[in-house]
């Protein structure tokens, strides 16, 4: 499969930090930002009610074959995969967190949730420029596409798929994003070319990451 798609899928696996990212502007939510930014998720129950849950998805899509529920990430090995797959401090690094779905009438569409949080918005922002510049160079074939996601950076790519594994109708897409002090890559192999598919999990992963800063159960 083509190198976005390996790398997110090592990093599910190494349950982290991968790389990916690219040019949709950053967007900010004013005063709200500033309240979000002092929010820490520092519990794995904080992590995993953050990460889209299965009830929480589009119909139609399902855990992926052989999958887990949302898992939280312990410190020491979410540390050590952001640092070796982005080549940066990852200080303040608390959790990591990761997910995988599919679509039940298309198991080639696929998508990866990957969640870490930070003590701070000043450790957190370094990671997502980390995130997103390596995405960029994941591949000659990386472009950028524009996603709206109420985030306070984010980034969105897209390559073809490899052939041989989609047929050809295949994209790779993704978006890295970072929403205070909680930074979040997403993973999808898609056969559409406008991503309404990635701008709604984008819009619903922003989604629960505030309303689990805020206090509030996002499946509730």
């Amino acid at each position: 499969m083509d190198k976005m798609k390996r790398h997110g899928r090592n990093l599910a696996r190494a349950a982290a930090v991968a790389a990916l990212a690219l040019g949709t502007g950053a967007c900010s939510s004013g005063g709200g930002a500033a309240i979000r930014a002092a929010v820490v998720l520092s519990e794995p129950d904080q992590v995993q009610d953050a990460l889209p849950s299965p009830a929480s998805l589009p119909a139609g899509w399902g855990l992926s074959s052989g999958s887990k529920p949302p898992q939280a990430i312990g410190q020491a090995e979410a540390s050590s995969t952001c640092r070796k797959k982005l080549s940066v401090d990852c200080e303040g690094l608390e959790l990591g967190g990761s997910v995988r779905y599919e679509l039940a009438a298309d198991t080639d569409n696929d998508i990866r949730f990957t969640l870490l949080t930070f003590d701070t918005v000043e450790n957190a922002g370094p990671v997502f420029e980390a995130l997103a510049a390596s995405l960029e160079k994941a591949d000659d074939d990386v472009r950028p596409i524009t996603l709206k996601v109420a985030a306070d950076q984010a980034r969105g790519f897209e390559q073809p798929a490899d052939s041989a594994d989609s047929g050809g109708g295949t994209v790779a897409s993704s978006t890295a994003m970072r929403v205070g002090t909680v930074v979040a890559l997403i993973e999808l192999d898609e056969d559409e070319r406008d991503h309404k598919t990635l701008q709604q999990f984008a819009t619903l992963q922003a989604e629960r990451i505030k309303q689990v800063q805020q206090g509030t159960d996002p499946d509730a």
